[in-house]
Parts: C-alpha cells; sequence; structure tokens
C-alpha cells in the first residue's frame, strides 16, 4: 500500500513539476520554475493510510457523475427509439386505411367483380368500396325515376300515390334482395275540405264583408286551426322570435291582430305559427316575397299567384298519437300533441300579400325588412289607410282524415351485425308534383338499391343490415317515418331521403347522383321541366325557381341503436 501511495504521489508531483517547468510572465519573457522537492515522511507502523489529494477526489466524482449521465443518456435514447418507431408504424397503416370508419371497422367483402382486394383476408377498405359504386351506378336511371313520380300529385291515401307506391314496391322486388315488405299505419291526416273554401275578406268596424280576397283553393296549411277569426294585420317579417321581440320594443299593437308573414328566414311554417300564438295574434298568413323566391313570368321562377304549402304541427308523426305508434285504428286516451296550433294559418300568394300590406298604416318597417313586393311601402300596421275602419277576416275549413299510410322495405342482411341496421330512406309522397324534395330522394334510393343488388349478386355483402325504406307521409311531419320509429327504435343509422351524409352517401352526393340530379333540373327551365304548374300552384319543395342546391339543404336523421 506504501509503495502505491508512494507512486501515485511521485506521479502527481513529477506532472505538476513538469507542468510548471516554463513559466509565462509579462512581456513574452518566460522562466524556468523552481524546482519542486517532495520529501516523504514515512508512517509509523499501525496508522491508517488516508488520501486527501483534491485530484484523487475530483477524478473518482466525475466517473460517477459520467455514469449516471451515460445511463440517463441510454434511457433517453431508448424511449425516443420507441416512439419514433411507433408512429411511424401507425401513420403507414393509417395512410394504407384512410377511409375506414371512425371506429376502425371494415367492410367484409368476397367480389370477384369489384376492386383487387386480399382473397384470403376477406375484407375491403371504403376506397375500393367508392370505386365499386361508381362502377355500378347509372345515372340515366335516376333521371327516368324521377321523371315517373313526379309525373303528378301523390299525396297520402291518394289513387295517384297508391300507383306511386305499386310501382316502388314492384322495382324493389324485382331486385336480389333478402327481404321486402310493407308497414302499414293508420295517421290522422289533415287535408282542405271538399265543401267549404279558405276565405279571406276585407270587412268593416261593424264586420261586414266589403270584399272577398281569392284564396288558392289547393293550398293550405296542414294541422292548421279551423274556424274563423277577425282582427287588423300586422306586417312580421318573417315571423322570427328576434321579429316578434323589435316589434314588442316598437309598441306595435300585436293582441288580436293577424300576422303576414315572409317564407323564410330559417323558420319553418310551424314556428311562425308558434310564435306568433305566443305573442298573442289570432291567425297567420304566409307569402313568398320577391327577395326570398325569386319570380318570373316566363316561368323561370314563382308565379306571383302562387302558394306554398306546409304543415304547422311543431313537431313529427301523428299529432294524435305523441309518443306511440298509430296502427289498425288502435284507441287510444284521447289525446293530442302539444305542439298542434290553436290559431288559424294560411298560405297566401304574393299578389294577395302585396294587397293587403299596400293599405297598412303604422308605423315604418325597421330596416332590412323591406321585401320587393310592387308598389309596397313597408309598414308595420295594425290599421289600415283610407276612411273608416278596416280589417281581415279570414276562415279555415280544413277537415281531418284518417289515411293508411303505406312504408314499404327491402333489406339485404348484414353478416356480422344482422341486428344492427343503416336505414336509407326517401319521402315518396307529395302535395305537389314534388320533383325537388319526393322526387329526387325516390330516384336516388331506387338507384341505390338497384346498386346494391347488384354488388351483392357479385359476391359483396355489408358487415351490418341494409334497410331501403320508401316514407309515406313526409309532407305532414314525416309521419310515417316517425310511426316506425316508435315501434322499432333499434337501427344503427338513418340516413333520410334528399340527404346527404358520409361516407358512402357523401361520396355518391358530391361525385355523382347530387350533380347529376341537379344539372338535369336546371336544364329544363328549372324545376318546370318535370313540373307542370296549372294556374301558378305550386307547394312547398316544388318551386320552379332557380334554387341554389348545396348539400346542406339535404336534410340527415340519424337514430343510435339502444
Amino acid at each position: 500500500m506504501m509503495d502505491s501511495v508512494t507512486g501515485l504521489i511521485s506521479g502527481a508531483a513529477g506532472g505538476g513539476a513538469q507542468a510548471n517547468e516554463d513559466v509565462e510572465e509579462g512581456g513574452g519573457v518566460r522562466r524556468r520554475a523552481p524546482p519542486v522537492e517532495l520529501k516523504l515522511v514515512p508512517l509509523e507502523e499501525g496508522s491508517e493510510v488516508t488520501l486527501n489529494s483534491d485530484i484523487t477526489s475530483a477524478l473518482m466524482l466525475q466517473q460517477q457523475i459520467d455514469r449516471r449521465k451515460a445511463a440517463v443518456y441510454l434511457t433517453l435514447s431508448g424511449l425516443l427509439i420507441f416512439t419514433t418507431a411507433f408512429l411511424l408504424g401507425y401513420v403507414a397503416f393509417r395512410g394504407m386505411c384512410r377511409l375506414c370508419g371512425n371506429d376502425g371497422d371494415l367492410i367484409p367483402l368476397s367480389d370477384a367483380a369489384g376492386a383487387q382486394h386480399s382473397a384470403e383476408g376477406g375484407v375491403m377498405y371504403m376506397a375500393e368500396l367508392r370505386e365499386m359504386l361508381k362502377k355500378y351506378l347509372k345515372e340515366e336511371r335516376i333521371e327516368d325515376t324521377l321523371r315517373r313520380v313526379s309525373r303528378a300529385s301523390h299525396p297520402p291515401g291518394s289513387s295517384e300515390g297508391n300507383a306511386v307506391a305499386r310501382e316502388i314496391l314492384q322495382n324493389l322486388q324485382n331486385l336480389r334482395m333478402d327481404h321486402t315488405w310493407t308497414d302499414s299505419h293508420y295517421a290522422t291526416l289533415q287535408f282542405p275540405s271538399r265543401t267549404q273554401r279558405n276565405t279571406l275578406w276585407l270587412v268593416d268596424s261593424e264586420g261586414a264583408e266589403l270584399e272577398e280576397i281569392p284564396l288558392d283553393s289547393e293550398g293550405y296549411c296542414a294541422y292548421s286551426a279551423t274556424g274563423t277569426t277577425t282582427g287588423g294585420v300586422v306586417y312580421v317579417n318573417y315571423g322570427r322570435r328576434e321579429d316578434f321581440d323589435q316589434l314588442r320594443a316598437m309598441g306595435v299593437a300585436l293582441n288580436g291582430s293577424i300576422a303576414v308573414a315572409r317564407v323564410g328566414g330559417a323558420v319553418s311554417f310551424a314556428e311562425k305559427v308558434w310564435l306568433a300564438q305566443e305573442a298573442g295574434l289570432v291567425g297567420v298568413l304566409i307569402y313568398p316575397d320577391p327577395a326570398d323566391v325569386p319570380q318570373d313570368p316566363r316561368r323561370l321562377g314563382l308565379h306571383s299567384d302562387a302558394v306554398i304549402s306546409e304543415h304547422v304541427h311543431l313537431g313529427s308523426g301523428d299529432p294524435f298519437t305523441p309518443g306511440f305508434p298509430s296502427f289498425n285504428h288502435t284507441q287510444f286516451p284521447s289525446t293530442q300533441s302539444s305542439g298542434l296550433p290553436i290559431i288559424l294559418a294560411q298560405p297566401i300568394s304574393a299578389n294577395v300579400a302585396s294587397k293587403l300590406l299596400s293599405q297598412l298604416s303604422g308605423a315604418g318597417c325597421p330596416r332590412g325588412w323591406q321585401g320587393r313586393l310592387p308598389y309596397v311601402q313597408c309598414v308595420l300596421g295594425p290599421g289600415f289607410t283610407g276612411p273608416g275602419e278596416r280589417r281581415v277576416k279570414m276562415a279555415v275549413y280544413n277537415t281531418m282524415k284518417p289515411v293508411l299510410l303505406n312504408n314499404i322495405f327491402a333489406s339485404i342482411e348484414g353478416k356480422v351485425e344482422p341486428d344492427h341496421y343503416i336505414i336509407i330512406g326517401a319521402q315518396r309522397d307529395s302535395w305537389g308534383p314534388g320533383a325537388v324534395k319526393s322526387g329526387v330522394g325516390t330516384a336516388l334510393l331506387m338507384e341505390l338499391a338497384r346498386t346494391f343488388s347488384n354488388m351483392v349478386e357479385n359476391g359483396f355483402y355489408p358487415r351490418r343490415s341494409l334497410l331501403f325504406v320508401s316514407w309515406d307521409g313526409g309532407d305532414f311531419g314525416n309521419v310515417g317515418a316517425t310511426e316506425w320509429l316508435e315501434v322499432r327504435t333499434r337501427v344503427q343509422t338513418s340516413l333520410k331521403g334528399d340527404f346527404s351524409t358520409k361516407p358512402i352517401i357523401y361520396i355518391i352526393n358530391n361525385s355523382l347522383a347530387f350533380r347529376y340530379v341537379t344539372s338535369q333540373i336546371w336544364k329544363y327551365y328549372g324545376i318546370f321541366g318535370f313540373v307542370p304548374n296549372e294556374r301558378g300552384r305550386i307547394h312547398e319543395h316544388k318551386a320552379p325557381f332557380r334554387k341554389q342546391l348545396s348539400a346542406q339543404a339535404f336534410k340527415v336523421e340519424s337514430f343510435v341503436s339502444q
């Protein structure tokens, strides 16, 4: 031990002497450092050897720090390599399956005529399914179906409506489907009276009729209250909540008056009537303003004598069986939907609205309320100009009628989850010819059914069951669909008829059918190419004006399985 210590100290001393052999002073003069003499003092026998050298302690501490740093660097490097490898693998897999569903489901397939896929795996990706849909879809069939189902008005329960239903059922039966059937419900619908016409009069202060204002005999608001009422006329713009709030702030008398509201404003007829009822009005007249609905006597727009009809039930389904299904005239406790209005509602034409609004007196309209009715200075009412007090009397004589609704179903069973359904449905009925709404939806529905049927013949099978449904009673608040859903709620997704959703229908809508149908509609002078219009009568969603259609204009309804 003594020899080791002596060697260590001697080495250190020697190194130190060598290092201090030359010393540089200021001015660049170098001199030799004086020699260092080390004297070793022998330890007494039995004493303990102790190293107090600063150099030795520093060397030992540095070695410990280096070991710790090396361990930390190795750990961080390992984590970095693992994370990088994981991310690269994840990105590579998602790139292969970039069009898979959000839940990562793949679509089982064994299709010899389809896109390339693994023979042993029996699965296909969404990109391959899209190519198959493009291959099998036939655009000319969409136009043919659209023309056939838009020949004439076909409301629920009519002979025309039953004829369209039989044609659709026969076409679905001719396809390769696992099952085809009908689902029937008796629902209470409202129609114009055959014996009394809905009427509008100008009356004096005593109620004597001064002038009858002619109305379209076929235009009406389904589920309006019935009877007669009289009051002043108030212009309420679109009949939105903010419009009524502004009228109250201006001090306009609303109680006991009859509202004149414009079509549109992102507010349905039912909402307009409901808000007017809350505000204390006794009736609502709804008209299409040229600012919202283009009008053109050359038949490129809505005629100034045309009306737009829509139901005013603030809800869906049969309003006399709220929350439970109606079928086979089953008797339930006497009840009705709270969404039924208790005031009168009637659609009127732009000409009738111009006649009424041009005679109003009162405060001027707020900024932005001015429409484009000719010869109308925008005032709010409720009074009329000229001598004497005049008011408006309206009478609504709609009648309730039980109607048998027939929903038509065709199904392709899923191979993995057959009890979960993807419903592709379209409204079939229409108050008018219905080219824009029920016609487009039915045409797309039938072409999709034919396309998937051909795919099944070539080996394709879906993971979940596919239901193709033609709904009845849509113009009355989706009555057929609602009644069926009140019986059966175990569905995965419902894609409702004039639809745009993803992934499958979104692809079809934007790349093929949607663009094709809209281009065909406008090729024939707007909707009039499909909708013959007599005396300018037109109904909701069947207006022959050039309407900018987009995917956002088509409604989607989803129902999650319970």
